[in-house]
C-alpha cells in the first residue's frame, strides 16, 4: 500500500499593510520575498511616502520654530547681500532696503510653511526620481527585467527607516538649533554651516542613512532577482551621487 503523500502546507496569507511597513524594520528579508512576484501595490509606496512628508513638515515647521536657526537663514541672507556690495553689483542703500523688505514678508511664520511645502516636494520628487535612476540602471547595467512602479513600490518602502530619522532629526534641530547637525560627526561640529562643503560631507557619514539605503539594496536585490553587492552598488551609487554632486553645486559664502 502506498504510503500517503503529505499533503502540501496551505499558502501562507498576505500580510496587511501595517505588518509590510512593520517589516521594512523587523524584517526586511521576508518583506521583500513575500512581494517579489506580486503585482506593485499603490499602498505599499504611497502610505509610506505620506507618513515621510508628515514627518519632514513637523522637522521644517519645528526648525523654523528655533530662534538659532532663523537667525542662521538671516546672517546667511546678510552675507550674500554684502557679497553683492563688495562686487559692485548693489549699493549699500540698496541692500538695506532689500534686507528690510526681506525681513517683512519672510516672517517665521511664512518659513515654515515654505519649509513644510519644501519637505514634501522633495518627498514626493525624491521617491520617483530615486526610482527612475534605479530602474534605468537596472535596465542598463543587469539582465533584470523589474517594471518601473515595482521599483517605485520598493524605493518607497524602504524609507519607512527616514520616519524615525527625521524624529530624531527634529529633535538634534531643537537641542542645536542648527538644520546642519544629523546623526553625523556634525554633532561634533561647533556650529556646522550649510554653505561650508567640509560640513555638508560630513552630514553624508549618517549610520541611519547606510541603514535604509542597506534594506533598499536588499529589496532591491530580491525583488530584481539581482546579487546583493550588484544592487548596493546601484542605490548607494545613486544615493550618494545626488549628495555629492549637490555638494559641489552649493555656493560658498
Amino acid at each position: 500500500m502506498d504510503a500517503p503523500l503529505n499533503p502540501s502546507p496551505p499558502p501562507s496569507e498576505p500580510s496587511s499593510l501595517t505588518d509590510r511597513l512593520t517589516n521594512v524594520i523587523a524584517a526586511p528579508t521576508e518583506l521583500f520575498e513575500e512581494i517579489k512576484n506580486k503585482p506593485a501595490q499603490t499602498g505599499n509606496w504611497l502610505v509610506p511616502l505620506v507618513l515621510v512628508c508628515l514627518a519632514g513638515i513637523l522637522y521644517a515647521v519645528m526648525a523654523m520654530s528655533q530662534p538659532g536657526v532663523l537667525r542662521g537663514i538671516e546672517d546667511s541672507r546678510d552675507k550674500a547681500m554684502q557679497k553683492q556690495v563688495a562686487a559692485g553689483k548693489i549699493t549699500q542703500a540698496q541692500a538695506d532696503k532689500a534686507g528690510e523688505v526681506t525681513t517683512r514678508f519672510l516672517t517665521p511664520t511664512v518659513l515654515k510653511i515654505f519649509g513644510a511645502g519644501g519637505a514634501v516636494c522633495a518627498s514626493v520628487s525624491g521617491l520617483f526620481l530615486f526610482a527612475t535612476m534605479i530602474w534605468l540602471l537596472l535596465k542598463i547595467c543587469t539582465a533584470a527585467r523589474l517594471g518601473y512602479m515595482k521599483a517605485v513600490e520598493v524605493c518607497g518602502l524602504a524609507p519607512v527607516i527616514d520616519i524615525p530619522q527625521k524624529i530624531i532629526r527634529t529633535w538634534l534641530v531643537t537641542w542645536k538649533e542648527n538644520m546642519l547637525v544629523t546623526v553625523s560627526p556634525t554633532l561634533f561640529v561647533a556650529s556646522p554651516d550649510m554653505h561650508t562643503k567640509r560640513d555638508i560631507f560630513l552630514t553624508m557619514i549618517d549610520p541611519i542613512d547606510f541603514w535604509w539605503l542597506a534594506v533598499l539594496s536588499l529589496g532591491v536585490s530580491k525583488v530584481a532577482s539581482i546579487s546583493y553587492r550588484t544592487a548596493a552598488f546601484i542605490t548607494f551609487g545613486v544615493w550618494y551621487g545626488f549628495r555629492i554632486t549637490a555638494a559641489l553645486l552649493t555656493p560658498s559664502q
